[in-house]
């Protein structure tokens, strides 16, 4: 806030975690120039409603609590009768709200200060960039300011992240309560707890100091906050060397002789209007960053606030083990960064290869049940088996290729066959396979949907991928209830693959058995690891968007792909009709009962797309052969 009449400041970037001053951030701002300094100013939303839901919920309670402001904007205090919820007049200047979906309100007039609130939802207007055209509204102005607020989302897609990348990057450090010792906080450098083995003990968790190691209670960590000071931390290049105003700070703190390292890095720059730690060259010692554009990064450990301690974030990482999406959550809600998913990491194709495992039998210990993945092609087939376990924990059983044209009655046959084989454990147990996708997007679609409309009592669905556009992620597994319309004609189950692909290529990087983890048997080479990785995670703009597609390179075959995407839909689809693995998974493990003892019948019930209501398809556990006596008594 001290940034806004900060001298120099023409642009503010604030990207920090959610519930942290970034609202607070805009009203004040627009308060202190319709009182002190009044312009015309616009504040702009995601959408229109939007709009007006902040103009009630923060601009109207910010007037009626602040007398100054409720004698300066108010229908009866305003020489305009032109007041709307989008339109507050007040003597000098205005403050209009407007959707950033709108063109049109973007551009209507000339403003001095435009406050950009949650910039990473905003869409792109058929005339570019929402903010690039609100900044265009401020050439008339010679004092103009930009403001900048929201939490991130994916790296390399958020608005927020790239403005604060071109900012100074200023981040804050605190005192320690103990020593004196100023340092940045950092969620894995700083905050520790009790573990024992795999179980983490979340509750104990604190900040400890990386001077002295003392561990800091709560309200140690609330006095601490009140010794906050800002500091810029981008590189930058001076006297013919790079320098980071972080690891040099590092470095100025290792040595004993300096008393005070923070006057080694930074020069403190302070007045009435203003404070924050300068960045200087450690060679010539002049100041090496400019301030046109402060940009602030703050995470929850800074927060006041009660359900913010290092305990309750500590517990959210824990729990977000394992799930990408969580851990997104985490990163942009918490640590107030952006999250960088694992889909976008490069992965070797040799140490897959170096996972692959010899089997005891068809189908190893874990799995609880079977799903197909089959791909179409002009000469062939091919089928992937998968075994899932509890916690989607996979086990590739099979890979198979049918060679023949898609056109004849022999491939099919050969296909339906395939589909009906019993695969055994290792005790003997028996498995089919329990659901069946395939693809019908190719050249042979009609001969696809013959095949499966007459296999649907055995969960043999035809799928097509979504036409995602810009990037768009849907369910894997549509969950939009089927009209009487969809009933009555067959159609393919439209599979939303970006998140298939994103939740495949993220479990990929899993290197440890457990949750997601995908084991692969020892028969697998190396171009079924080429296939399986084939495609790569780009990031594309268009009008100014940014958003990640999967794009298959010239001349790479992407078959063993396909046919993983299609047997994880297989299986979000069994979970989507009621489908419960874990339980299921429980039942499959227990040893088998004795041929004398009736076992316990049971049964889950899963309902067919068409059907969805009915639940009649039903999956039993296989039951041991029983001795005559026994087979009476049942």
């Amino acid at each position: 806030m001290l940034a806004v009449t900060e001298p120099g400041v023409h642009i503010l970037t604030a990207m920090v975690c959610t519930q942290l001053l970034k609202t607070s951030l805009i009203e004040n701002a627009v308060g202190f120039f319709a009182h002190l300094d009044p312009c015309p100013m616009l504040i702009v939303q995601p959408k229109e409603d939007a709009a007006e839901q902040f103009s009630k919920e923060r601009i109207t309670p910010l007037i009626k609590a602040t007398p100054v402001l409720r004698n300066l904007i108010g229908t009866s205090k305003t020489r305009s009768g032109e007041e709307t919820l989008l339109y507050k007049a007040f003597p000098g200047g205005f403050l209009a709200l407007a959707g950033a979906g709108s063109p049109d309100n973007l551009a209507r007039r000339p403003v001095r200060l435009v406050a950009y609130d949650e910039v990473d939802k905003y869409p792109v207007t058929r005339e570019g960039d929402p903010i690039a055209l609100g900044d265009e509204r401020m050439a008339t102005f010679v004092n103009w300011l930009s403001l900048r607020a929201c939490s991130p989302t994916i790296e390399d897609e958020s608005r927020i992240a790239s403005s604060y990348a071109d900012s100074d990057q200023r981040r804050a450090s605190v005192s320690c309560p103990h020593c004196g010792h100023r340092q940045f906080l950092d969620f894995f450098r700083h905050v520790q707890w009790d573990k024992d083995g795999d179980r983490h003990f979340t509750r104990t968790a604190r900040i400890y100091c990386e001077n002295c190691g003392a561990g800091w209670s709560e309200g140690e960590r609330l006095r601490a906050l009140r010794t906050i000071r800002w500091h810029q931390t981008k590189p930058f290049v001076c006297c013919d060397h790079r320098h980071s105003p972080l690891e040099n700070y590092d470095i100025a703190s290792r040595d004993a002789e300096n008393k005070d390292p923070v006057e080694k890095v930074w020069d403190w720059w302070e007045s009435d209007r203003h404070a924050v730690y300068r960045a200087k060259c450690p060679d010539c010692g002049t100041w090496a960053l400019d301030n046109e554009h402060a940009g602030f990064q703050a995470s929850k450990l800074y927060s006041p606030w009660h359900k913010d301690k290092p305990a309750d974030i500590a517990g959210k990482w824990i729990a977000a083990q394992g799930d990408e999406d969580k851990k997104q959550t985490w990163w942009n809600t918490q640590m107030g960064l952006p999250h960088r998913p694992q889909a976008g990491k490069e992965l070797h194709l040799e140490a897959l290869v170096a996972r692959c495992e010899i089997y005891p039998a068809e189908v190893p210990e874990g799995t609880a049940l079977l799903t197909t993945g089959i791909d179409v092609q002009d000469d062939r087939v091919e089928i992937e088996t998968i075994g899932w376990g509890r916690n989607e924990e996979s086990w590739s059983v099979d890979y198979h290729i049918i060679e023949g044209d898609p056109e004849t009655e022999k491939l099919w046959n050969e296909v339906d066959s395939y589909l009906k084989k019993v695969w055994r454990r290792n005790d003997g147990r028996g498995f089919e396979i329990l659901a069946t996708c395939i693809d019908s997007g190719g050249h042979h679609t009609q001969r696809v949907y013959e095949f499966a409309k007459a296999r649907l009592g055995r969960r043999v669905w035809a799928i097509k991928g979504e036409s995602a556009r810009s990037g768009q992620r849907s369910p894997v597994w549509p969950t939009k209830k089927p009209t009487s319309r969809t009933k009555a004609t067959f159609r393919p189950v439209i599979l939303g693959v970006n998140a298939a692909k994103d939740t495949i290529r993220s479990r990929l990087h899993i290197e440890k058995p457990g949750p997601g983890y995908m084991h692969f048997p020892a028969d697998r080479d190396i171009n079924y690891f080429a296939q399986l990785t084939s495609e790569r995670s780009i990031v594309k703009v268009t009008n100014g968007q940014r958003y990640r597609v999967w794009e298959l390179p010239r001349g790479r075959a992407n078959e063993a792909l396909d046919c993983r995407v299609y047997a994880y839909a297989a299986l979000c689809g069994l979970l989507h009709f009621g489908l419960k693995l874990n339980r299921r998974a429980e039942i499959v493990s227990a040893p088998p009962l004795p041929q004398d003892v009736i076992p316990e019948r049971i049964v889950e019930t899963v309902a067919s797309p068409g059907e969805p209501e009915k639940g009649n398809l039903q999956i039993r556990q296989q039951e041991p052969k029983r001795s005559s006596i026994a087979s009476k008594l049942a």
